[in-house]
């Protein structure tokens, strides 16, 4: 049997924490799989309950160093046969003992469409040690500058099981929702989506709009308190999804995805959710999010904090519903072709495959 060590920086809430638990999921059998993490989180309890063994060692403080003793420790008992991290951080400590060892590595940690605005120097010593570098974006691929030779690229995949949860309901009301998923951080922006809440609230229309707020983070106190108004207003929802938000996505008209540069999206999962409920999809110009919207036929793409083109595009597939219509279900159909979990799984061992060979 084959033995394949993942490791990640983190298994909370997060589109690689997910797609992670996807692999490991759907790994076929003849893989023997094991998980490391720096850190808990929501998804080590998900990928647990398939029955693969699951190890956390958290830092005690920034620059412990014992986790990464254990991860050698673990990698010299256990001698895996590949190696595939998920996070800059087990990256950079990964990336020595597998060549000392002659394990083959794999450095997934590049989910963005351009290079990272932290620990620059860190990506860039991994991503020139592993034999491989898988991205879920060209995007991300090309602003890393990784020759043909080693990139590989990976579209995220989906999940089968949650299918079923992306039926959308009969609405014959006459309000329009509005959704936006994703970390509540500076990386995603919030800040937008809720201005142009407020500006369709004016004037009494807010029984015309509803908005939904999905996420979790470090701001999302912060965002809370300061749209306070319009939740009292019953304009903007912040619901406590957990793990799950199809329930709420499927409830809306339109998907929203606005990010701050100079972040950039890779393959945005919360996108992927959208065309999985048939939205049509609005979001900024940034990284692989051309690479999953056709603008001006799956939905629209928009320049990176503007409130007014928000605005714009949403009155507009408000005011065309059959147009809207027509750009979710063509978004289903592109989501149905390229993000089934089968291509995911067979990508991946695409590339276990090519090292296993070299090797």
């Amino acid at each position: 049997m084959t033995k394949i060590l993942y490791l990640a920086d983190t298994l909370g809430v997060g589109g690689a924490e997910r797609q992670l638990s996807l692999l490991v999921k759907y790994l076929p059998s003849g893989w023997e799989r094991r998980v490391w993490s720096l850190n808990h989180g929501s998804f080590a309890d998900e990928i647990r309950s398939s029955g693969i063994s699951v190890d956390i060692h958290e830092r005690r403080f920034r620059y412990d160093i014992l986790p990464i003793i254990d991860l050698w420790r673990v990698m010299l008992r256990w001698r895996p046969d590949i190696v595939h991290s998920w996070g800059w951080v087990c990256s950079a400590a990964t990336g020595p003992i597998c060549r000392l060892l002659g394990i083959p590595w794999i450095d997934g940690s590049i989910r963005i469409g351009g290079a990272p605005v932290r620990h620059k120097m860190r990506a860039k010593l991994a991503l020139l040690l592993a034999n491989r570098v898988v991205t879920n974006s060209l995007a991300g691929l090309r602003a890393m500058n990784i020759p043909e030779k080693r990139g590989r690229v990976v579209y995220n995949g989906f999940d089968p099981e949650r299918l079923a949860l992306t039926e959308k309901a009969v609405d014959k009301s006459d309000i329009f929702t509005v959704v936006m998923v994703g970390r509540m951080s500076p990386f995603k922006d919030y800040e937008t989506f809720i201005e142009v809440a407020k500006s369709l609230g004016k004037n009494g229309a807010n029984a015309k709009w509803h908005f939904l707020a999905l996420g979790y983070g470090p701001q999302r106190a912060e965002l809370i308190k300061g749209a306070s108004d319009l939740i009292d207003q019953g304009l903007l929802d912040f619901p406590d999804a957990g793990l799950e938000v199809l329930p709420y996505v499927r409830q809306a008209q339109a998907g929203v995805l606005m990010t701050r540069p100079p972040n950039t999206e890779g393959c945005s999962n919360a996108i992927m959710e959208y065309m999985a409920c048939g939205l049509p999809v609005i979001c900024s110009e940034s990284g692989g999010n051309r690479e999953l919207v056709v603008d001006g036929v799956t939905g629209f793409i928009v320049p990176p904090m503007n409130a007014n083109a928000l605005e714009y595009k949403l009155h507009w597939l408000r005011a065309h519903p059959e147009q809207a219509q027509t750009m979710g279900m063509t978004g289903r159909k592109r989501f149905v072709d390229m993000f089934t979990v089968e291509k995911f799984i067979e990508k991946n061992l695409s590339v276990y495959q090519e090292l296993l060979r070299d090797k």
